[in-house]
């Protein structure tokens, strides 16, 4: 069975809202409730990464009484350290104690807040850049598998100190590994096009063992300056597309 992979980036709204809200679920939040209704039509399993603030909240506020149900949908739902907060290249020059201590305070507080096993081994770092020295403090945080953006073929990019050859390796969808971390490429990231575009970029990965595909959390809520209206119709096609090509949901962390 060929395998595909969801991501969430940029994620903290949604906590906050849960935090002002107080409601019986955490479910009870659309965003969520979204992933739920994806999870039960297609199995769908979704990791959603965390920044640790935003203006007026930051993780430590996070109430705890939801920790069990957090550690019910971990089967299917986990959470993983994204960046500090929203800002450009946040990590691109970064010493390890840096890259380390933000890593580290947001698992401590998944960890506090939604138990051990919703705590994902992978993530995708916030514009995919790190020193050396960020990635030991990463994988001294556990981290075992980066997902990163390589561009195309006419237009390549590097993420995280790889090599150009090793770049160009993990656009046609090898993962490979350096010390303890497995690196591979964001194959769509879905807010860049139209539903009718995003299954032309899936026709083209369809014969791969594994497709990596992610969205952003801030696409999703009306009063964002960009808002996608169809962002659920997105992630319907998407699922649609892939299961009906012999794909089937998995975390990153267990393909690597």
């Amino acid at each position: 069975m060929k395998k595909f992979c969801f991501t969430v980036d940029d994620n903290i709204r949604f906590l906050r809202e849960i935090v002002e809200d107080r409601p019986e679920s955490i479910f009870e939040h659309p965003y969520l409730a979204l992933y739920r209704r994806l999870h039960e039509k297609y199995g769908l399993c979704v990791q959603l990464n965390l920044f640790y603030e935003c203006e007026g909240f930051d993780l430590s506020r996070m109430t705890d009484r939801y920790r069990e149900e957090w550690r019910e949908c971990a089967d299917w739902l986990k959470l993983s350290f994204h960046s500090r907060l929203e800002n450009v290249k946040p990590y691109e020059r970064s010493g390890y104690d840096e890259v380390f201590a933000d890593c580290d305070t947001v698992q401590r507080e998944i960890l506090r807040f939604a138990g051990e096993e919703s705590l994902a081994k992978t993530t995708t770092i916030h514009y995919c850049l790190a020193t050396h020295e960020g990635l030991k403090a990463l994988r001294d945080c556990g981290v075992r598998g980066l997902l990163g953006l390589y561009g195309s073929r006419k237009a390549p990019r590097t993420s995280y100190q790889t090599s150009t050859l090793c770049a160009g390796l993990l656009r046609r969808g090898d993962i490979l590994h350096d010390g303890d971390i497995a690196y591979a490429a964001i194959d769509v990231i879905l807010n860049l096009f139209s539903s009718e575009q995003i299954i032309k970029e899936l026709e083209a990965l369809s014969d791969r063992p594994e497709v990596k595909v992610m969205i952003h959390e801030q696409y999703f809520y009306p009063d964002y300056h960009a808002y996608q209206p169809d962002f659920a119709d997105k992630l319907e096609a998407t699922f649609d597309y892939l299961c009906e090509n012999g794909f089937e949901s998995t975390f990153y962390q267990n393909v690597i």
